[in-house]
């Protein structure tokens, strides 16, 4: 019987600490030992399975080795060793041609891939997040099938090798949480499949120009990185759709070619450190929902693209920029904006209105042309004391007024008490 089977499933046997022996298994293609928490022992046994096509031991949190005969499995086309204790993973050059899948996230103590990780030609995921490693072998640029490369949270990952430029097939790169890494190679400007490069919380502080090179990206996520600047190649990036940059304190503003990506739609600035923005972002017509919240150092605002539908701003400047112009916004929310003493013609189209902690605001008159408002928030604006032009709002159905001790009166709220709520 033990000839014949295929598959053999002794996931979530928590007592076994050493495997059986396994040489009599001569056709099995799947073994999993998935949660088998004490196993502290693989038998060399393992390494006469000439048929293996899939081992998984993830979460045997006590498994600190695996038998060589492992890395000489002709067959094998996924190895699952996550959240394991393991501290080296054989591979015997040559005989791994198979594998499409390694995963070894959370394997705390593997500190170091060997070269003879190049002989792994067919792999299309490699997945080592959460691991100690400190760099990549060389022999990475031979995966030319790789398409995930998986390095998350790997705080001791200091270097990229140039090599990684030879990955044509590779289209997510996901290095975010790797405080140590603090460049990333010329070379990924050839990686011309790269569709997600993730660098958030790295200490990358610059991207080359060559990134221009790569026509397929689609989202750039520096997010709480240290980058200072953008390369003016990224308007050359005509599939770009995502800019994520919030919590980059040490950006100072975005390049002038930030208006040529057509296909660019969502762009997040929040907690940054820019001061301006340049004149260029008028030509992103498809950015619906630009993010600039808390960006305490941001002075200047300019004429804003015509197709954004909600926006929210936090600025320390005594005034907006002009907002009437944009037709289609639906929602406006002025938040933490301290300087603020007026408003600026608003949109006739918003639905919604939100005014929340503006400390030198005093007064908001004349909505009486927002005929679409529906909701109108008024929240810790303590020198705000007239609202006017309430008794033309046909559509509200719900004014909200907290902590604003100063209003002497809502104008035209008397006749739509049902309608709203203080």
């Amino acid at each position: 019987m033990a000839t014949e089977l295929k598959v053999l499933n002794l996931s979530n046997c928590r007592s076994l600490r050493r495997t059986p022996d396994l040489s009599t298994f001569k056709s099995l293609e799947i073994l999993s030992f998935e949660g088998c928490w004490h196993l502290e022992e693989i038998r060399p046994s393992i390494g006469d399975i000439k048929t293996l096509v899939s081992l998984n031991v993830r979460c045997c949190k006590r498994l600190k080795e695996l038998p060589a005969g492992v890395g000489r499995m002709e067959k094998l086309r996924e190895l699952l060793l996550d959240h394991t204790d393991i501290q080296e993973i054989p591979i015997s050059r040559g005989c791994l041609t198979k594998p499409e899948t390694l995963s070894a996230s959370s394997c705390r103590r593997l500190a170091q891939l060997l070269e003879s990780m190049g002989s792994l030609v067919s792999l299309t995921l490699l997945d080592v997040s959460g691991t100690r490693i400190e760099e990549f072998p060389e022999s990475i640029g031979s995966m030319k099938e790789l398409r995930t490369l998986d390095a998350s949270n790997c705080v001791s990952l200091a270097r990229i090798p140039s090599s990684i430029g030879h990955l044509a097939s590779l289209q997510c790169l996901l290095l975010w949480g790797c405080p140590s890494l603090r460049e990333i190679p010329h070379s990924i400007g050839n990686l011309a499949s790269l569709a997600e490069p993730h660098l958030a919380r790295t200490a990358i502080a610059e991207l080359p120009e060559s990134i221009g090179n790569l026509q397929k990206l689609r989202i750039l996520d520096i997010c709480r990185s240290r980058i200072t600047e953008l390369p003016g190649a990224i308007g050359m990036l005509a599939e770009l759709q995502e800019l994520r940059a919030s919590g980059c304190k040490n950006l100072k503003g975005l390049p002038s070619e930030i208006g040529e990506p057509v296909s660019l739609n969502k762009l997040n600035l929040d907690k940054s450190g820019i001061t301006g923005l340049p004149e260029s972002i008028s030509k992103l017509s498809c950015v619906q929902n630009p993010r600039v919240r808390y960006c305490q150092k941001l002075r200047e605002i300019p004429e804003l693209p015509s197709g954004i539908t909600a926006l929210c701003i936090t600025r320390r400047s005594t005034s907006l920029p002009h907002l009437s112009q944009l037709t289609l916004l639906k929602k406006l929310t002025l938040c933490d904006c301290p300087w603020l003493e007026y408003l600026p013609q608003l949109p006739v189209g918003l639905s919604m209105l939100s005014i929340t902690r503006c400390g030198k605001l005093k007064a908001v008159t004349d909505l009486s042309n927002l005929k679409n408002l529906s909701e109108l928030y008024l929240e810790e604006c303590y020198e705000l004391t007239e609202v006017t032009g309430l008794e033309g709002l046909r559509s509200l159905y719900n004014l909200r007024v907290r902590e604003c001790p100063n209003i002497s009166w809502l104008d035209g709220a008397e006749s739509r008490d049902s309608a709203c709520s203080t």
